[in-house]
């Protein structure tokens, strides 16, 4: 049992977050702080995980701004009640804050009551309240129980309906009842899916904190405003890893050497580009997967990453044609944002043989299986072909590059925008799933649908960046872009 003064300190608002077993307290409490690390707060389909109360705290710029005891749930309110009202020593008025003391100081210790007691101990300190209910579960005389305890405490009091899924809005004559008992006994009802919940909604439910005691208001409306201001600096920093990750895939290069003057010239060679081609595609995947690791970590998904880091990202099939169909520009769009930055739309082979001819068309045609796949549909790579340093046993060298197809840097865009999306829709209180919502195999494209004038910034960026020219002038015009594409994610989700 937790000595008096241990949960409530003045400097910081703190809510006791009470109900029933399961109905979903700890869920709220995970996704409301952002926390998915089931050895912190524990989720789980069996009734009565929480036995204790916790402390858990969110924290902004390095300082606790509010806390939250996540507390054991009800087990026998309705005989609570009665033994409360026995210890209330004015029949002729309601028991109040005292008298809830000496139920805590008569049934502590003894067994009887052990979770009453603990749940009322940090109201007693003077934490608020904040009741979690599944409005879906019938209106019990053991709720009405409870809500008649909670109002005894005379604490500020927010009641959330802890709702579900598909079915989160939809009004029905229980979820009314339960708004009808509950607007009677406290500040604020509001309405909240602990495994559905977006930013908004979390912050929503935060700020509500600030309409049912004014004494905390400033702290509380400057606790939003941090929150606003560090969410926007998340996405500024998802804007920079996506930023980081397209240059790093438009400058990518991969080469391989084959003898020239070997038994099977003509198999080294496909032998080699064949490498390089592997190794190209390996290494764009590395660098997406790279990226949506930073970005489940920005955004908190800790136990998500180590569960899907092996798979994650292996859905961006560069070599499947159905991925530069429904990722990337329209074909329209390609050629108004190449005109306006002066690049032609043209598509094709670059092959510089150094006055020696490989034979292009024999290398493209050794290739096989996915490879081969990749340089349809006019998705062809730059090969260039060139000397390797003459050694002990000479030979030559096969570069490739980023593709030609000016499709290749808005198809990258498109998987790292559509993997911002996954991570945004994911709430923390969500478990056991070893994936995101989506994958990008039927993910449909987000960059066709951008502002043509961010398009044709973007394009400038990449152009100037896939030719190793100096892209300062468009970086930062770019990032705004990036930070903007962002931002309309965001709101439809």
């Amino acid at each position: 049992m937790a000595e008096p003064h241990e949960w409530v300190t003045p400097s910081v608002p703190c809510f006791a977050v009470v109900g029933k077993v399961n109905m979903g307290k700890s869920a709220v409490l995970a996704t409301l702080l952002e926390e998915d690390d089931d050895r912190i707060i524990r989720i789980s389909p069996e009734p009565g995980e929480t036995t204790r109360c916790q402390r858990l705290s969110l924290v902004l710029d390095g300082v606790e701004r509010l806390r939250f005891i996540d507390t054991p749930g009800f087990q026998q309110p309705i005989e609570a009640l009665r033994a409360i009202r026995a210890l209330n020593e004015d029949a002729r008025t309601a028991p109040g804050l005292a008298t809830l003391r000496r139920f805590v100081e008569a049934y502590r210790g003894t067994h009887e009551f052990e979770d009453e007691c603990r749940l009322l101990e940090p109201l007693i300190e003077g934490a608020g309240i904040v009741y979690v209910i599944d409005p879906d579960v019938p209106v019990y005389d053991s709720f009405l129980a409870e809500i008649e305890i909670l109002r005894f405490s005379g604490r500020a009091r927010l009641a959330v309906l802890n709702v579900h899924g598909d079915d989160a809005a939809r009004d029905t004559p229980q979820r009314d009842e339960w708004r009808e008992h509950l607007g009677k006994a406290f500040n604020l009802v509001r309405v909240f899916d602990a495994h559905q919940a977006r930013f908004a909604a979390r912050r929503d439910l935060l700020a509500a904190l600030n309409q049912i005691d004014e004494r905390d208001r400033d702290h509380l409306e400057a606790t939003t405003a941090l929150l606003d201001a560090e969410w926007v600096q998340r996405r500024e920093r998802a804007a920079e890893h996506i930023q980081s990750f397209l240059r790093a895939a438009l400058t990518r290069r991969e080469s391989a050497s084959f003898a020239e003057d070997g038994p099977t010239p003509v198999a080294d060679r496909h032998a080699a580009v064949e490498r390089a081609t592997r190794h190209y595609f390996e290494a764009i995947a590395a660098l997406e997967r790279e990226t949506a690791d930073a970005l489940l970590d920005l955004y908190r998904h800790h136990a998500v990453r180590a569960e899907a880091r092996a798979g994650f990202g292996d859905d961006l099939d560069l070599a499947s044609d159905e991925t530069w169909r429904r990722l990337g520009l329209t074909r329209r769009q390609l050629t108004v944002v190449g005109a306006a930055v002066g690049a032609g739309a043209g598509l094709g082979v670059d092959a510089m043989t150094l006055g020696h001819s490989l034979g292009v068309g024999a290398l493209l045609g050794g290739l096989g299986g996915g490879a081969l796949a990749f340089f349809k549909g006019e998705a062809l790579p730059t090969l260039k072909l060139d000397f390797a340093p003459r050694g002990v046993f000479g030979g030559r060298r096969i570069t490739l590059g980023p593709p030609r197809n000016p499709n290749f840097a808005w198809v990258l865009l498109d998987a790292s925008l559509i993997r911002y999306r996954q991570v945004l829709l994911r709430a923390h209180a969500r478990r056991g799933e070893t994936r995101l919502a989506a994958t990008l195999e039927h993910a449909e494209g987000i960059a066709q649908n951008m502002p043509s004038a961010r398009q044709k910034t973007l394009a400038r960026w990449f152009r100037a960046v896939a030719r190793d020219r100096d892209e300062s002038v468009y970086s930062g015009e770019a990032l705004t872009a990036l930070i903007d594409t962002l931002a309309d994610v965001e709101r439809d989700c």
